[in-house]
């Protein structure tokens, strides 16, 4: 198989050529002009879809407009509704690289219909790349939180392959009051983080869920570390060892004493600097 593949890579070369020198022309690519048996149509597969994921922009959106018109796109979606579970993972795989939009209400539906596992995930990244709208990326996150297995970083690292800005989302996850909702709207967070949404982060903070109460601090010490060591030191008191103890929380509580030490000290030399000047 593996010399096979070889064979018709260099077969391929020229029509490669061809792709790689025309990536500016305003005209869409051509599919190759010779009917292509099964391995043919596998290897261009691989191929165009190495390009789509290194590529971006203008780019890729040509590599991708090419595979509809290959036929590899309706070829894979086809292929979501096989009997075989490992070809409907397969073609879930190969529509998400494609970022085909048409596929987005059948990947949901195998989301929906099976049971969790690790090729769970490869549907829901697979959505997230093909989600031409929020509603697609709310849809995959609700299907993927409804099993309460604690994957939230698992979920953020998915939303991220989306081209669509999620903030919006992310707030709606962040006013909800589904904790599992909630974690995820504070690890995911990067947007500026305004007066109302640092309302919603502070009411995090006393949450009765810890690890609500861990991503809260955690993202309040990205925007303002001051107030989150001020906010550690009130838990302290309040004896809320499971906040206080995490040990990332920890790292960035003496990282920011660090800093608020050096920076006293840089003011104290400074103060006696000038002190020393007006004497004089």
């Amino acid at each position: 198989m593996e010399r096979k593949t070889n064979v018709y890579l260099g077969q391929f070369q020229d029509y490669f050529t061809y792709i790689q020198s025309h990536m500016d022309s305003p005209e869409r690519l051509k599919p190759p002009y010779w009917q292509l048996n099964r391995l043919e149509l596998r290897v261009l597969q691989q191929k165009l879809i190495e390009w789509i994921e290194s590529l971006t922009g203008s780019h890729q959106k040509k590599i991708i407009a090419l595979c509809e018109d290959t036929g590899l796109v309706n070829q894979n979606i086809q292929r979501l509704y096989s009997r075989s579970h490992w070809k409907r993972i397969d073609a879930a795989y190969h529509v998400g690289s494609m970022r085909s939009g048409e596929a987005v209400p059948r990947l949901l539906q195998l989301l929906h219909t099976k049971k969790l596992d690790p090729t769970h995930f490869i549907i829901a990244r697979s959505i997230a790349k093909c989600a031409k709208n929020l509603d697609d990326v709310r849809n995959m996150l609700l299907l993927l939180v409804k099993h309460r297995k604690s994957n939230y970083h698992l979920a953020v690292d998915i939303m991220k392959e989306t081209e669509l800005d999620c903030t919006p989302l992310l707030l709606e996850c962040l006013r909800s009051t589904d904790k599992d909702l909630i974690k995820i709207a504070l690890i995911g967070w990067t947007a500026p983080l305004t007066a109302e949404i640092a309302v919603l982060v502070y009411r995090q903070i006393v949450s009765e869920d810890r690890e609500v109460r861990i991503q809260a601090v955690k993202l309040l010490f990205k925007y303002d570390p001051e107030l989150a060591a001020e906010w550690i030191e009130s838990l302290m008191r309040a004896n809320d060892t499971e906040v206080c103890q995490d040990a990332e929380i920890v790292e960035m509580y003496s990282m920011n004493q660090m800093r608020y030490k050096k920076r006293m000290n840089e003011e104290e030399q400074l103060d006696k600097k000038n002190r020393y000047v007006h004497a004089v």
